[in-house]
């Protein structure tokens, strides 16, 4: 009888402690999962059931970027709470850092049964997070957080506030100024079918060493048969003053090509790189 006694008491003190440790650990450990409900008020309000995986990645790219700021206050003060690194801080309290985008955007692409994995590793200098998507079968790079022009000071922002700078790009693209951990895992991001899809669709791209290869360049990817392409550079110079126009306009006569005008769009600042596209007419 003592015997079962004790082990009665055993138990109920056991059940105690595990109550007990139970309650410190969940004050210790906060919940930071999202609320069903507003995981499930954001996705009906956003994707269609006949979208494409594209429009939904699209869609949830451009609601994390428009509803979200980034907590430039707390970075400048390296105060930033751990609510800021998680989906919670970004889809309830519409504020974060890179990391708490980063795991928006999974959770989001999770729910709609998108395949989707967070990367970490550094950007221009400093620790970063981001993420790549698998569309049709093809992974693609994307960060929500570098596509939110309000959070860089030195970026130049589209209508909007957004931008698609870093929306569905290539590892060469991202790996400009962006570079992983050693131990990550590669997904073979090589494809460019949506690249410029909210740019300019089936414009190609050149990475140049400098500015004043423009025109040179330009002339191989006219006599290649393409009247568009982006070159980016690392010089941040205008057409005009740089004298680059000029150049272009007498390539153009040189070669005796067929197009005798030209056009560019702003040059503007991505990462540590400035692009800009040109047409020929």
């Amino acid at each position: 009888m003592k015997t079962k006694q004790l082990l009665f008491i055993l138990i109920i003190l056991s059940i105690f402690a595990y109550i007990h440790i139970f309650r410190m650990e969940k004050s210790i450990f906060p919940d930071y999962s999202v609320d069903d409900d507003i995981v499930n008020k954001i996705i009906s309000e956003n994707i269609r059931s006949d979208m494409s995986e594209y429009e939904k990645v699209l869609a949830i790219h451009d609601y994390i970027v428009l509803s979200t700021t980034y907590d430039i206050k707390n970075l400048n003060n390296n105060t930033i709470p751990d609510l800021d690194y998680t989906a919670k801080g970004v889809l309830e309290n519409k504020i974060g850092v890179c990391r708490g985008y980063s795991e928006a955007f999974k959770l989001l692409m999770d729910k709609l049964q998108i395949e989707c994995e967070i990367m970490t590793g550094r950007a221009d200098g400093v620790s970063h997070a981001w993420n790549v998507v698998k569309i049709d079968g093809k992974w693609y790079q994307i960060d929500c957080t570098y596509d939110d022009p309000l959070d860089h000071e030195d970026a130049e922002g589209e209508s909007n506030n957004i931008r698609y700078d870093y929306f569905l790009i290539t590892d060469d693209q991202m790996y400009i100024d962006h570079t992983p951990d050693k131990d990550s895992k590669s997904f073979d991001c090589i494809y460019e079918d949506y690249m410029y899809m909210a740019k300019v669709p089936g414009v190609p791209y050149y990475v140049l060493k400098n500015i004043h290869l423009v025109p040179n360049a330009l002339i191989q990817v006219v006599d290649s048969g393409k009247r568009s392409v982006t070159f980016y550079f690392p010089d941040n110079a205008d057409f005009e003053s740089s004298g680059i126009s000029e150049e272009i306009a007498t390539s153009l006569g040189r070669n005796k090509t067929s197009f005798s005008t030209f056009s560019y769009t702003p040059i503007t600042k991505c990462g540590k790189y400035y692009y800009s596209t040109i047409s020929v007419k």
